[in-house]
């Protein structure tokens, strides 16, 4: 963990530090876009169907289930109060330029709030328009499989995933037996797991791991790791909301119990949605438009206008797993697991031209911490959310600098079939 803390110092370091270099080298930022998950949401089940999984009652949310809450926009504006900063230091955006920005989201309702609370910071003064779909329509970006721009294989994408764990779901599940063991201590408040039953009480540890036969696009998986997912997701999203666990009666749950029970949930999501062909099918064309607006000249494939200066979408946490895991993308931020997508994280994808005129793309994962999510922390220049670089295998230099035409190569590459 120090030495993750010390990568992480330095990575931000660098962030904050890039303005003036990127001048000094006489280095020109021409183009970012942003791929971000929704901002913090209520839990999707409701809290009667949570508190069978729990010996304590469940905080309630102000919104109905799967909704943004108010401090889940307040976060993500602070975010986009962050990137205003940060791009108009770096030239990117200048002046009160309403067109500067394109906003793209999902056809939810927190997909949507979210975009239009990230235009709040950073597009201060104007009308943001979210441009969607259309409500009861598919997203292609988001679901290509129902929109009909891509077809699952769900036999093969089975495959892919069974390969990864030796086809024995059992024997994977069995190495997270201290995640699993901590994740019992921390819903059922017991002293040492195996927490004994209880009366109309679900466990962590009575559903077997199995694949599931009734998956449509991706790959179903049930056990410890698909029953943890869900109830650790709505703990974090009730803990970045700064819900009051302690007046319900929990006792130890913190940062540090937190990050001792998400191993379970990114296991799981890793899992099934990484996996290659689940990748290529839910990400492939999420990706060429990526690539289109990241191309010096976008075609028709790229989304929003040529003019803009940022492009950013907000889909979800498996929007950025698949893509990802498409592109053997890795990351990690102080606080969570590995490839682990907190509410507001996203990917950056940044087209620089250096001054040796070679065009390059830039790629990390930004996120706020446990802290600067439940505090609502305002985030600067001296005060960042954590940024991790990220290396794009089969493109990225010494320096992280992934060229623009070998990225284009990557994409096109992780996309064929």
């Amino acid at each position: 963990m120090r030495l993750l803390a010390r990568f992480s110092a330095f990575a931000l370091a660098a962030l904050v530090a890039a303005p003036a270099a990127a001048q000094a080298s006489g280095e020109t930022l021409e183009k970012v876009v942003i791929l971000s998950r929704h901002g913090v949401r209520a839990a999707m089940s409701s809290p009667e169907r949570l508190e069978t999984a729990t010996a304590r009652p469940w905080p309630r949310f102000s919104v109905p289930p799967g909704h943004l809450t108010a401090n889940g926009g307040t976060l993500s504006t602070l975010f986009g109060a962050y990137y205003r900063e940060i791009y108009t230091r770096q030239g990117l955006l200048a002046g009160a330029d309403c067109g500067q920005v394109y906003y793209w989201a999902n056809v939810t309702q927190r997909t949507i709030a979210t975009a239009k609370a990230l235009g709040e910071g950073l597009s201060p003064g104007c009308a943001v328009d979210v441009h969607t779909v259309g409500e009861g329509k598919a997203d292609p970006l988001f679901e290509p499989v129902k929109a009909g721009v891509a077809k699952a294989d769900l036999a093969l994408a089975r495959a892919s995933v069974a390969g990864r764990v030796g086809g024995n779901l059992a024997a994977w599940s069995a190495g997270h037996g201290d995640a699993i063991a901590s994740l019992d201590e921390l819903l059922m408040q017991c002293g040492a797991a195996p927490c004994p039953k209880a009366p109309g009480k679900r466990r962590v540890y009575d559903e077997p791991a199995s694949f599931l036969d009734d998956a449509d696009e991706t790959v179903g998986i049930s056990g410890p790791e698909a029953f943890a997912s869900g109830i650790t997701e709505s703990m974090l999203m009730a803990w970045a909301d700064g819900q009051d666990f302690a007046g319900q009666g929990w006792k130890g749950l913190d940062e540090a119990a937190l990050l001792r029970v998400f191993p379970l949930h990114q296991a799981e999501f890793d899992l099934r949605l990484r996996s290659r062909e689940v990748a290529r099918t839910g990400a492939g064309h999420l990706a060429s438009k990526i690539l289109a607006t990241l191309e010096t000249k976008p075609g028709k494939e790229a989304i929003g206008g040529p003019d803009a200066k940022m492009v950013v979408i907000v889909g979800h946490d498996g929007t950025l797993a698949m893509l990802g895991g498409l592109l053997g993308m890795e990351w990690v931020a102080p606080g969570y697991q590995p490839n682990q997508i907190a509410p507001g994280g996203n990917l950056v994808f940044e087209r620089w031209k250096r001054a040796d005129g070679v065009r390059v793309i830039r790629v990390r994962y930004a996120v706020q911490s446990l802290s600067q999510l439940r505090e609502k922390k305002p985030l600067t220049l001296a005060a960042p959310p954590s940024a991790s670089p990220i290396f794009v295998p089969g493109c990225s230099e010494a320096s992280f600098d992934c060229p623009l035409d070998r990225f284009g190569a990557v994409v096109k590459g992780a996309t064929a079939r």
